[in-house]
This record gives C-alpha cells, sequence and structure tokens, in this order.
C-alpha cells in the first residue's frame, strides 16, 4: 500500500534519517492531528535516548523502534540503518 499525503489518516507514522553522524537520527512523528519532531541518539551498547515534545508513551514507542533497529544491526554485523520508518495503527 502507498503512503499518501503528509498525515495518516488514523495512527502514527515515525520517520527517522540519519543526521550529523552514524548514531544520530532526526525525523518526525506524526499523527492525523499533531506532529512532533524528534531527535534519537544511539550509544555503543545500543542504549537509545530521545529528544521529542510528543508524550511519554510516544517518546517510548520511538526508543522501543530505534533500539530494535540497532540491536538487529549489530547482531547481523551490519551498520545502522540511514533510514527508520514506521507506522503503528493504535494511536
Amino acid at each position: 500500500m502507498a503512503v499518501v499525503g503528509e498525515r495518516p489518516s488514523h495512527g502514527i507514522r515515525l520517520r527517522l534519517v540519519q543526521r550529523g553522524g552514524a548514531r544520530s537520527y532526526e525525523g518526525t512523528a506524526t499523527t492525523a492531528h499533531e506532529q512532533w519532531a524528534v531527535r534519537a541518539d544511539v550509544s555503543s551498547e545500543a542504549g537509545v535516548e530521545v529528544t521529542t515534545t510528543a508524550p511519554g508513551e510516544i517518546a517510548e514507542w520511538i526508543r522501543r523502534v530505534v533500539r530494535i533497529a540497532a540491536r538487529g544491526a549489530a547482531s547481523e554485523g551490519v551498520a545502522l540503518p540511514r533510514v527508520i520508518q514506521r507506522w503503528r495503527a493504535d494511536q
């Protein structure tokens, strides 16, 4: 299914792109009615620190998504993904 439009009709869309180094991401978390800037930094131990004004449960979901991507890359011995995109239906 193609993504159409800037905002999802329901749920939450996350798009993060590497910026300023291989372990830093910047992007947005977007719902049908709101959008928040997001910054995520990955430590060498696959720990993740998220900076955003999004509500706590969304910030925690973002942290888990980035952590899963980082751990997956580490376990496969590959570089972190340049782009992380996810959609969650229940928001």
